[in-house]
């Protein structure tokens, strides 16, 4: 919008019949792009815009995929989500204070039941306390408007200035070579009026991005700059949270600690949900990236939200890693690549990449179960197992040092007369779904030896998740689907500026001061060239 409610309440019959016909005309211009935009916006419906039939933003969690859940391959190792942990596995197991669990004489059965479980954070009627600790002003910076809101004319910088709000913002300013080092700082931003010879009165203030409003929390969230924490003391408040793996609780500690600064645990908790929001866009860019890839690496591993199972996907390519949490259905990789990918797809035996044309096995799965097979305590699973063992080390030799066919074709076309076998009459379950899983996926597995360039092993997807898995080991998860959408947009941005040679802090913090603006995130690094 080009004119703020602060302008509007100024323009009158008498204010344009002051003006001049080009000052007049520039108003009217203005009105007439703020009249379109607000009809348009008055307009929008799921039917005719992008938002989806619920009316929901997408940032506020993957959306359900309404189908049967795909199973792994038999002797895959992953547990299928329909199976269910231990009883309060994940969940707050704490019983409310005013619940002490058996009936209180005078109340009734029904008031107890509806009263419900305690919810976390600050209680509705309890007594709020405000901010205590006293900051100094290191620098004041004003911000004058430099043109008229109404005529467009250019203000000149001797027009007095009034000031009508002001903010303070503390940030970190990040050394140099020479001086090294991170340095807390406060600025107090003032804002306020300049009158133009016109007669308008322009007003400046902080400016604002997008809100997000999250059904069943008072607070929305929503990017503007009326905001304590800077960009790069927020990018910092990410790192330790996500890349530490530190409690809000615990980063409290560390800046009281290390940086003499008070923060609440709410404040920490908004400013890693407003970068989540800061940078939600790019999650769309990143798998537009993934999509365009020759080549991409998939694995997912378990992960919860409020207690519900769900799965953290990973998709890494040369340069960009796409992190989602959701169920594991097909539906989520087309979701993600579409039908119409047409490169290589690096996976495990999970069933739900079999549409995939272009499917490569990792042999290192294969190459572990094969060992387990091979320290059985039964002697005909024992000789299946290092068979196996046998077979996929050749299979790795043979692409290391230059394939063969004349030598691997003999080696497998034996090696399948032994899973055809297996597969009817091994005694051990074990071996009879080593047996199945290489049958099924015979072409792909070999396929290294007919194309040696190609990757032979999942471990940059694996690597990709393991800080990831340690932090839900910590964690438990998320509570809700807003914490499970910033923690994989989050994640993605991180994870990709790193595999770019770029610092994910510095660039965060751009994204982060640009959208408070209201203005489009920066651009990706770009991949550093090989």
């Amino acid at each position: 919008m080009k004119l703020s409610d602060h302008d509007l309440l100024q323009l009158d019959e008498e204010y344009l019949a002051s003006l001049g016909s080009d000052a007049l005309l520039t108003v009217s211009r203005k009105l007439l792009s703020d009249l379109k935009e607000s009809r348009e916006r008055l307009n929008q419906t799921p039917d005719n815009s992008s938002q989806p039939p619920s009316s929901r933003s997408p940032y506020l969690g993957v959306s359900e995929v309404h189908e049967e859940e795909t199973v792994e391959e038999p002797g895959e190792g992953e547990p299928s989500e329909a199976k269910k942990g231990k009883p309060g596995d994940g969940e707050d197991s704490r019983k409310d204070d005013n619940d002490p669990g058996e009936p209180a004489s005078g109340k009734s059965q029904q008031s107890k039941e509806g009263k419900g479980k305690r919810k976390a954070g600050k209680q509705a009627g309890a007594p709020g306390r405000g901010r205590q600790q006293k900051i100094s002003v290191e620098r004041e910076e004003v911000h004058k408007p430099g043109r008229c809101a109404a005529c467009n004319e250019e203000l000149p910088p001797e027009s007095i200035f009034t000031a009508r709000m002001g903010y303070l913002v503390l940030d970190l300013i990040k050394g140099d070579e020479e001086h090294p080092g991170l340095q807390l700082a406060c600025t107090k931003h003032l804002f306020g009026d300049v009158t133009c010879r016109c007669g308008h009165v322009t007003r400046t203030g902080p400016m604002t991005g997008e809100r997000h409003v999250v059904e069943g929390r008072q607070e929305a969230t929503c990017l503007s700059e009326w905001r304590l924490v800077g960009p790069m003391l927020a990018a910092f408040i990410v790192a330790l949270a996500l890349r530490m793996r530190l409690s809000r609780r615990r980063i409290c500690e560390f800046l009281n600690d290390w940086f003499g600064l008070e923060l609440s645990a709410g404040t920490i908790d908004r400013c890693i949900r407003e970068a989540g929001l800061a940078a939600d866009p790019l999650h769309d860019e990143l798998i537009s990236d993934a999509r365009q890839s020759g080549l991409i690496q998939v694995d997912e591993t378990p992960w919860k939200e409020k207690g519900v199972p769900r799965w953290l996907w990973v998709f890494v390519t040369a340069h960009t890693v796409l992190f989602l949490v959701g169920r594991r259905t097909r539906q989520v990789v087309i979701d993600i690549l579409t039908e119409a990918y047409s490169g290589w797809l690096m996976s495990d035996g999970l069933m739900n990449y079999r549409n995939f044309p272009k499917r490569l096995r990792c042999l290192a799965h294969l190459i572990r179960k094969a060992r387990g097979l091979a320290e059985s305590l039964d002697k005909e699973t024992r000789k299946f197992g290092s068979r196996a063992l046998e077979v996929l080390e050749f299979v790795v030799e043979q692409t290391r040092d230059g394939p063969d066919p004349a030598t691997w074709r003999p080696i497998l076309s034996d090696f399948r007369q032994v899973c055809e076998y297996h597969r009817k009459w091994a005694p051990a379950e074990k071996a009879r779904s080593l047996a199945v899983e290489f049958l099924n996926d015979w072409d792909v597995i070999w396929l290294a030896l007919e194309k040696p360039d190609l990757p032979l092993t999942n471990n940059e997807a694996e690597r990709a998740l393991r800080h990831w898995v340690i932090a839900r080991r910590i964690s438990h998860g998320s509570r809700t689907s807003e914490g499970s959408r910033v923690i994989s947009v989050l994640a993605s941005v991180i994870e990709t500026c790193r595999k770019r040679n770029s610092s994910p802090w510095d660039y965060l913090a751009r994204v982060i001061a640009e959208r408070r603006k209201g203005n489009p995130a920066p651009p990706l690094p770009a991949p550093m060239a090989a």
